[in-house]
């Protein structure tokens, strides 16, 4: 049976007024937020008689794709019957029943952090099932009816998921997904580190969505990037990964790995695997163009100075700036502090995209313990 639908909408520039609120008889009073603006039509919650409650939250969000569809100054939030859950990645997926406010039968379709993340955070697959009654909060999409990026979900239990961005509860003192949890070592991980060839961890935030670094793009990649839809046009969505420079910045753990004449650069996300080519290195010009082009490194005392070129990934970020094959991407690389962190600069040269180079500084860190794990990206529906 569905259960009763609300919705909480966030605006800061409304005044707070108490509201009673509650469910099978059980009430809370809390001070929301009112105000007499419709959601965006595409989420279909609302029309321009119903009443709009709103309450405001803090949400950033990271993960493989930018998230741009999700209007994040606003807080959806409403109970209701899971109906199927599919845990995998690149994001878990839940569909919810419930009833909008007219009292028509709705199914909300959910979208939470990877796989990747949730299993580093304690949040585990069998923690909800269909047939459960939850609550959720996230922000509502305003390309698509009824789906939502789901932050909070709170189990028949009282248990709080957080499966999102967010770091603390928003119902409930028990809360799972809050902070990485200790992973168990990996006894061969451990004892193969050295230096540069181990799992590293993202230190930085990753540098290819909307404001988070400080590039100038040409007129025509703005105008490319204007036109770029984040469901439509995105190949990430299709489980395919990115290409050079942007698979660098991931959120999740790669290890360099020596090789016979080559280092392997193992990625957690969409189990990619780059090769550098320090030995025996062919004339890039004879080697046709691909994903993640052709490195070539050499070592500068401690530093892996790797060259990238033969690119044909047309992306130069992941919210659609175009690249051409001229694009050349040169990385320095150096494991410091004991090899307890890597140190990285990377620069992208591209005429066609950059109105100057652009040079990213970045670092990861070694946690004990911490490893490459399957990806395993199944195409969302």
């Amino acid at each position: 049976m569905a259960m009763r639908f609300m919705c909480l909408l966030c605006r800061s520039d409304e005044s707070a007024i108490p509201i009673v609120i509650g469910n099978s008889g059980s009430d809370e009073t809390r001070t929301v937020k009112r105000t007499d603006e419709i959601m965006n039509a595409n989420t279909n919650v609302f029309t321009a008689s119903a009443l709009s409650l709103l309450v405001t939250l803090p949400i950033s969000v990271s993960g493989h794709h930018s998230m741009a569809e999700y209007d994040r100054s606003v807080v959806t939030e409403f109970e209701g019957e899971v109906v199927s859950v599919s845990w995998r990645n690149p994001h878990i997926l839940l569909d919810i029943e419930t009833t909008d406010a007219n009292g028509e039968t709705v199914v909300w379709y959910l979208e939470g952090g990877a796989v990747s993340m949730q299993r580093r955070r304690g949040v585990a697959s069998g923690l909800v099932a269909a047939g459960d009654h939850v609550r959720v909060a996230g922000s509502a999409s305003t390309q698509r009816p009824h789906h939502m990026l789901v932050n909070h979900l709170l189990l028949p239990d009282g248990v709080e998921l957080l499966v999102g961005s967010s770091r603390e509860p928003r119902w409930s003192d028990t809360g799972v997904g809050g902070e990485s949890v200790v992973l168990e070592a990996d006894s061969e991980v451990v004892a193969s580190a050295n230096g540069l060839f181990r799992v590293w961890s993202q230190g930085s935030r990753a540098w290819f969505f909307q404001g988070r670094a400080n590039y100038e793009l040409t007129p025509e990649a703005i105008a490319a990037q204007a036109a770029w839809n984040d469901v439509d046009d995105n190949p990430l969505l299709s489980c395919i990964a990115p290409g050079m420079p942007a698979l660098m910045g991931n959120p999740y753990p790669m290890q360099f790995v020596q090789g016979d004449g080559q280092i392997e650069l193992r990625f957690e996300e969409f189990d990619a695997v780059r090769t550098i080519h320090m030995e025996n290195a062919v004339d890039p010009a004879s080697v046709e163009a691909s994903h993640l082009g052709y490195s070539v490194g050499r070592w500068e005392g401690d530093t892996l100075v790797v060259r990238t070129t033969r690119i044909n990934w047309p992306y130069f970020n992941r919210i659609g700036a175009p690249q051409t094959e001229n694009v050349v991407v040169d990385e320095r690389i150096t494991a410091v502090d004991g090899g307890n962190r890597l140190d990285y600069v990377m620069t992208v040269t591209e005429p066609a995209t950059l109105v100057e180079p652009f040079v990213w500084e970045a670092f990861w860190t070694w946690k004990q313990g911490e490893a490459v794990g399957l990806y395993d990206c199944i195409v969302e529906p």
